[in-house]
Formats: structure tokens, sequence, C-alpha cells
């Protein structure tokens, strides 16, 4: 029964905590795969994808680079496949392994709560 009540008082943070913890901050990592077998085709593979993921690490943070501070970007696997010249599919995986949800990643540059107070509001609401 408390752990409900919990919930429902700190709702607010637990949900700015899941906000922060779905989007990644700079520099951005890819992950790398290894493979130590005797399998030549693997082991190309295996170079390939750890190229393509040099290239998207590179370009993302090439791109987080030429943003302002307190920033709130999203960039998405097709966009980061076409821009870089490779196979969607396996751009799709490793921007996953960054920590990015089905369609691509989310990062912020600078401050977090100043990047969310950045963030441009519906039309609606402003007006």
């Amino acid at each position: 029964m408390n752990a409900g009540r919990v919930a429902r008082s700190g709702g607010q943070r637990y949900a700015n905590r899941c906000r922060i913890s779905s989007m990644k901050t700079t520099p951005i990592y890819a992950p790398r795969q290894n493979y130590r077998g005797r399998d030549a085709r693997k082991a190309a593979k295996c170079d390939h994808f750890n190229r393509v993921a040099a290239k998207v690490e590179r370009y993302l943070n090439q791109e987080i680079a030429k943003l302002p501070d307190d920033t709130i970007q999203s960039f998405l696997s097709y966009w980061i496949a076409r821009e870089i010249g490779e196979d969607s599919a396996l751009v799709h995986r490793i921007v996953s392994g960054i920590d990015g949800g089905s369609n691509g990643v989310t990062v912020w540059k600078g401050d977090y709560d100043r990047a969310i107070g950045n963030v441009s509001r519906p039309a609606e609401a402003t007006g």
C-alpha cells in the first residue's frame, strides 16, 4: 500500500528521472563488437559493424558539437544511415545499442533543466 502512495506523491520526480535516463549526454559512445574466433567471414562482419559504429559515433558527436548549449535534439536512425551512407538496419542496431529508442536517439547538451526550458512549446500554449 505504501509503495502506491510513494509512487503517486513522487510521480513528478520519477517521471523526470525516467526522462533523464532515456536521453544520452555528450559525448556519444557507440557499442562495439568483438570476435576472437578463426572464421574469417565472422571476423569481417564484426569489423564492418565496428567501422559503421565508429561512423555513427563520429557523425553524432560532430552534429551535437554544432548545437548550441542547453539543447535537446533527436536523431532518427534512418536519417543517420542516409547521412553516413550505410545500411539502415545496421545503423538502427547500433543506435539502439547507444540507448536509443525504436526510431533513434535523443540527446541533451549542457544543463538538462535549461534544455527542457528551451524546448519549444506548442502554438496553442504560447499564444
